[in-house]
């Protein structure tokens, strides 16, 4: 990120404003900048299919369907969370909802029946536990799913110092640079759709399937 660009993450963070955000009535704990950049990739890319590991109060599920609907995708958007008991999106064509351990075998397989052979390009999210050991264990089950050209956006990883709450402890930012490095040739970082507004909860979080 520019400075500019941290020093007002670190003020919109802080201040707590991305917690009184809401899409079409539905509560949904973003980066504006970041939804932004989002339908930009749904357009550059393609997408038909969406991933995304926690749907809390569903928002952005909500608006990812949306993307798609309006893209008239044949794909849908499939959010994933350990439970339902924020969730405020009601049925939508091109949602569809799992509950249970995002990167538990049972649920994963779900996922990948729920994904069809010819399926287009996918945008996959990773928004749920943020403990690294956490993340890592999503990176180890669906970056596999993911074919080349699809997109993969970690997000969060703005914590544990980066710039913002250094006391979190080791977390996206660090699963995905461990992740990395343990599959080299997996992975293209997308540093120009990060940086493309100076500001983003996933620094370093942008990749394309090789």
């Amino acid at each position: 990120m520019t400075p500019a660009g941290e020093a007002y993450l670190r003020w919109y963070y802080d201040s707590q404003v991305w917690k009184h955000l809401n899409y079409r009535g539905v509560r949904i704990l973003k980066n504006p900048l970041d939804l932004w950049n989002y339908q930009e990739i749904f357009q550059q890319h393609a997408i038909e299919w969406v991933v995304e590991t926690g749907t809390r109060h569903g928002g952005s599920a909500l608006y990812f369907a949306d993307l798609l609907a309006a893209r008239r995708s044949p794909g849908k958007a499939i959010s994933i969370d350990v439970d339902h008991l924020s969730l405020q999106v009601g049925e939508h064509s091109k949602l569809a909802l799992l509950q249970g351990d995002s990167a538990a075998p049972a649920l994963v397989a779900e996922v990948k029946r729920l994904l069809p052979s010819s399926r287009g390009a996918m945008f996959l999210i990773l928004d749920s536990d943020h403990r690294m050991h956490h993340v890592v264990r999503e990176l180890n089950a669906y970056v596999p799913l993911m074919r080349r050209g699809d997109y993969l956006v970690v997000e969060d990883t703005c914590v544990n110092g980066h710039p913002v709450r250094p006391d979190f402890g080791p977390g996206p930012m660090e699963a995905i640079d461990e992740f990395v490095r343990a599959n080299p040739g997996v992975l293209r970082a997308d540093s120009a759709r990060e940086e493309k507004f100076g500001c983003t909860f996933a620094p370093k979080g942008h990749y394309i399937r090789l």
